[in-house]
């Protein structure tokens, strides 16, 4: 009874239980569906790879169709005659040429590739996540089977998500990370793109630039339509453009540009260095700036040259002149023709002296002979010589109140002081110009009392009364009488240059005053002064004695004359007499040698 209980109670218990045999077959075919499961899900990402270029080549070829069909249609409309000689109608094309591109290049797009590439990271780490918990042993066998439902729960739901939603939902996110999309630079393409396509929407899209075609309209700023808020300036639109397309424009077109354009926009030219800094962000020149000397770069550029007329080469130069400031220019005029004096301006163009420093060092760089045609080369456009000259004029130049009295005429012996500059102001005044041009460099001259140029001009232009009369103020004899001099050449200009000195030579020779290396101002006995008697010996030495004596008295100044001015016309009597003596000789023996030769 008892053991019949215990009997079938035994029976009943192991009939409950799994057979042992079973068991170990269900374990080893568990094992063997592991192992299938896990390499099933290893081999996934490499058969995603080899079906990734056939299911992204597809839609990238259909993104670009249709820019590639209005980048045609585009420039076979700007090569008609009469779309390319007005900017209006160019404007209008290249405005619905520019639809197109925001639609296939817009921040929209470039959030949604980085989403899809999200997606695809945030795949692999989830499938990673799945093979370690495959790897746990089998205690932790109800943990892997919760895991692995969420995971491929949570994989579901992400491959059903709209990808619009997604994109939406990454650009809010990189907007937050990130700030504005305006922020960084598109310094590469988004897409892999066809050398000739490449091209023509290089060619379309710096010739946006040039005529202002912006996304966001273009011209001055002004109100809305509603009369809210102003529309954004010109700049700015050129900013956030070179910003958004930097892969797509010609770096040197758009720097000449904008030197030419935006001169006076700063920001628009520090957005282009930017750029060009965070495209070479990673090269040998850059890296060096942080540790080696200025001397150790400069032969790291020369190495990696040559240069042609990169605009690479300009972004290291701005580089060396922020490392190094002023000293770093002078040694770049060995980079020239590979960086301009334009470009050195724009560096330093919170510091014109620093631009004058490498203006000059260039061009005594070359032989006097060839320096003329160097500094006309560099004066593109011509208004760059007015520029030039107002700097030259105003940096290393003496006080304007040493040179300019109260009335605006010279100050007695001003042209004597030293300018540091001015081997510069007087090429640019000597080059070839229109007269308009010699005007206004002679009006700049004359208010910042740079008086050898002033005179200069004044003969240049026909103003001998106007050079006389400031000759008189600066009372130096040798700007009649040098090399350079201004001699009168008509009686009236003589008798002018009498009157002058009779009116000047008492209120200019009471006062002595030295400036420079110049000799004292004194009384009529001073050689080298604007006197009456100076004058009248320098007349009587042009013209003759016997012609000068008659003139000075219809001008009333023979009694102002003294002993010396007599003296000094007998004198000149014996040398003319003696003068003519000589030549009559001559020409006897000339004469008698003519009638041998004939005989």
């Amino acid at each position: 009874s008892v053991s019949s209980f215990v009997r079938k109670t035994t029976e009943k218990i192991g009939t409950l239980h799994i057979n042992p045999d079973t068991r170990g077959r269900q374990e080893a075919k568990d094992d063997e569906q592991l192992p299938e499961l896990t390499a099933s899900l290893v081999a996934s990402p490499q058969e995603e790879k080899e079906l990734e270029p056939q299911s992204c080549q597809l839609p990238e070829e259909d993104r670009l169709r249709d820019l590639k069909a209005a980048t045609a249609e585009a420039l076979a409309k700007l090569q008609d005659p009469q779309v390319l000689l007005e900017p209006q109608c160019m404007r209008r094309v290249l405005q619905e040429w520019l639809v197109y591109l925001e639609e296939k290049f817009s921040s929209k797009d470039h959030s949604a590739l980085s989403s899809e590439k999200s997606k695809a990271v945030c795949a692999e780490e989830q499938r990673a996540v799945v093979e370690e918990n495959l790897q746990l042993g089998p205690a932790d066998g109800d943990l892997v089977d919760k895991e692995q439902s969420s995971i491929f729960k949570g994989c579901i739901e992400k491959e059903n998500t709209d990808e619009t939603g997604v994109g939406k939902t990454m650009c809010e996110n990189s907007t937050d990370l990130r700030g504005p999309l305006d922020c960084g630079f598109q310094v590469s393409p988004p897409c892999v793109l066809e050398t000739d396509v490449q091209k023509d929407l290089l060619d379309l899209t710096t010739l946006c630039f040039e005529l202002h075609v912006f996304p966001c309209g273009s011209g001055d700023a002004e109100e809305g339509s509603d009369g809210s808020l102003p529309l954004a300036a010109p700049w700015t639109l050129a900013c956030r453009f070179m910003r958004r397309y930097f892969f797509l424009l010609d770096l040197k077109r758009v720097k000449q540009c904008i030197i030419t354009t935006y001169a006076t926009s700063p920001n628009v030219w520090e957005t282009y260095i930017a750029g060009l800094k965070e495209l070479t962000c990673h090269s040998p020149v850059a890296l060096a700036m942080e540790g080696e000397d200025m001397l150790k770069i400069l032969k790291l550029l020369r190495d990696l040259g040559p240069w042609d007329d990169s605009p690479l080469l300009l972004v290291h130069a701005q580089r060396l002149y922020e490392k190094f400031g002023e000293t770093a220019l002078r040694p770049l005029i060995k980079f020239y023709p590979f960086i301009l004096p334009s470009d050195i301006k724009q560096l330093c163009r919170n510091d014109p002296a620093h631009f004058l420093a490498y203006l000059d060092s260039l061009v005594k760089s070359k032989p006097e002979d060839k320096r003329p045609s160097l500094l006309r080369s560099l004066l593109q456009p011509e208004s760059l010589r007015l520029d030039w000259l107002c700097l030259a004029v105003s940096h290393d130049a003496p006080q304007r109140a040493n040179t300019v009295d109260a009335e605006g005429n010279p100050r007695p012996r001003s042209h004597l002081f030293t300018w540091g500059y001015s081997q510069l102001i007087l090429l640019l005044i000597k080059l070839p110009a229109d007269f308009a041009t010699k005007e206004k460099m002679a009006h700049i001259c004359k208010s910042h009392g740079f008086w050898p140029g002033y005179l200069l001009l004044c003969l240049e232009l026909d103003r001998r009364i106007e050079a006389f009369t400031n000759i008189a103020h600066l009372d130096d004899l040798s700007l009649l009488n040098g090399e350079d001099g201004c001699i009168p050449e008509t009686t009236e200009e003589w008798k002018f240059l009498l009157r002058l000195a009779q009116n000047h030579s008492t209120a200019l020779h009471h006062h002595g005053q030295q400036n420079g290396n110049a000799v004292s101002n004194g009384g009529p006995s001073c050689p080298d002064c604007i006197t009456v008697e100076n004058v009248a010996l320098l007349l009587a030495r042009a013209i003759g004695p016997n012609r000068a004596l008659p003139l000075l008295q219809e001008c009333g100044l023979t009694p102002e004359l003294s002993e010396r001015f007599t003296g000094v016309c007998e004198i000149l009597r014996i040398a003319e007499k003696r003068q003519r003596a000589l030549i009559q000789s001559m020409l006897e023996r000339c004469d008698r040698f003519l009638w041998s030769q004939q005989a």
